[in-house]
């Protein structure tokens, strides 16, 4: 059977025409109707916030509260403080990213003194641009709704104490952002094969402190440093993940892969973080691909919420070809999110998150504009209530494509 890896790099391959030029990056507001969080599942989903002006340590305070004004109106009464999984996105060459995750866990802290013995998990990447041109920093995340202390949380033996390694409520366990630093010995393997190899040890023994297995994972994202061929990094990342858990070839995760600039420290080839569901991997809903052989499943379902892999532009309504037009690519992966919720009994209309990876130089506006229409008209007309975050990236996981989105829908 062919491996996803080959299969997609045939997909790609189908895109002969360059990309076209996009217009440059416009200044933009939050859209009307993008609500600032949803609740569901027994998470709440906020729409991400970004600073607006100033300094990138002053745009960390302001995202802060933000945020933290956002969970309270959204019914999580310890505001920040119910933080369970952050991801921080710093426009590359802002500011250092050290002195920016001290900055943010010091004024999470201020406002929900409670972190300092109940953290979150969380993960930095570093981009190359945000879609208003003043935003430096801007911060996405989930929380829960009830109290920060009923979290189920398993500190790091090494590594950073700002963050805990595992956060879980409910059926799902979030994992923080791992990386191949040995922060036991001061060490930091080179190469991309052992890097993937350090990580997912790592998620391994995270899983373990748990009391689950690599092969509970039912999301993970894939933080790949510009540079780094994002094909290998798929090809080995699911080869060392079934070593430890051959049935994720059976019962496979969804997954989503960015190039970024960077992470917290260089020499970071990659980052990931995960999703997982206690129980038998067996029993959870699936939606297979079934038009090219893939390590990734289309969705997986965990309690109420169905979670969906990073759909792009690979168009499999047009033989699998790439448009070198960024609005057609919105469009064949709003097909292809409403395709996958069909066969769940849900719509476009039944997302409650959505997280869009666009590839710098594209108009970030026009492109969130195309594919909120896309999604109503899939949906009859409905405009999903769903929190919203866009991301500018260094590029996907192939050269010609220019987005993907991936998202969480629910049973409600």
């Amino acid at each position: 059977m062919m491996r996803k890896t080959a299969a997609l790099a045939m997909l790609l391959a189908c895109a002969t025409t360059p990309a076209l030029a996009a217009p440059a990056p416009q200044a933009a507001a939050t859209p009307a109707g993008a609500p600032d969080a949803v609740t569901a599942g027994g998470l709440v989903f906020p729409s991400m916030a970004a600073g607006t002006h100033g300094t990138a340590m002053e745009q960390v305070d302001e995202i802060v509260k933000k945020m933290d004004a956002r969970l309270r109106k959204a019914g999580a009464a310890g505001g920040i403080g119910n933080m369970m999984q952050h991801t921080i996105y710093l426009k590359d060459g802002a500011a250092s990213p050290i002195d920016v995750l001290g900055r943010f866990h010091g004024a999470a802290r201020k406002l929900a003194p409670s972190l300092v013995a109940e953290p979150s998990v969380g993960t930095i990447v570093r981009v190359p641009e945000f879609a208003d041109r003043n935003t430096l920093v801007a911060v996405d995340l989930v929380a829960g709704p009830g109290k920060a202390a009923g979290f189920e949380r398993h500190p790091f033996t090494f590594g950073p104490k700002e963050i805990v390694e595992t956060i879980g409520t409910g059926p799902v366990i979030f994992t923080a952002g791992l990386e191949a630093m040995d922060f036991q010995n001061g060490k930091l393997v080179p190469g991309i094969d052992e890097q993937i190899d350090v990580i997912v040890a790592k998620l391994d023994g995270a899983m373990k402190k748990a009391g689950l297995s690599v092969g509970n994972m039912i999301s993970h994202n894939l933080y790949v440093t510009r540079g780094t061929d994002p094909i290998h990094v798929i090809e080995k990342f699911h080869e060392a993940t079934r070593k430890y858990s051959p049935g994720l070839r059976n019962h496979p995760s969804v997954g989503t892969l960015v190039l970024v600039d960077g992470m917290a420290v260089p020499g970071f080839l990659l980052e990931i973080d995960a999703i997982a569901a206690k129980g038998d991997p067996a029993a959870l809903k699936r939606v297979p691909f079934t038009e090219m052989p893939m390590d990734i499943a289309k969705s997986v379902q965990a309690g109420s919420l169905v979670y969906l892999a990073g759909m792009e532009g690979v168009d499999f309504d047009n033989g699998g070809k790439v448009s070198p037009d960024v609005m057609e690519q919105v469009d064949a992966a709003a097909r292809k999110i409403a395709a996958t919720l069909r066969p769940a009994g849900l719509s476009t209309a039944d997302l409650v998150k959505y997280k869009m990876y666009v590839k710098k130089g594209n108009d970030a506006a026009a492109v969130r504009a195309r594919f909120r229409a896309a999604l109503a008209k899939l949906a009859g007309g409905r405009q999903p209530r769903a929190a919203e975050t866009l991301v500018m990236v260094e590029g996907l996981a192939g050269p010609s494509l220019q987005f993907e989105v991936s998202a969480i829908a629910a049973h409600r």
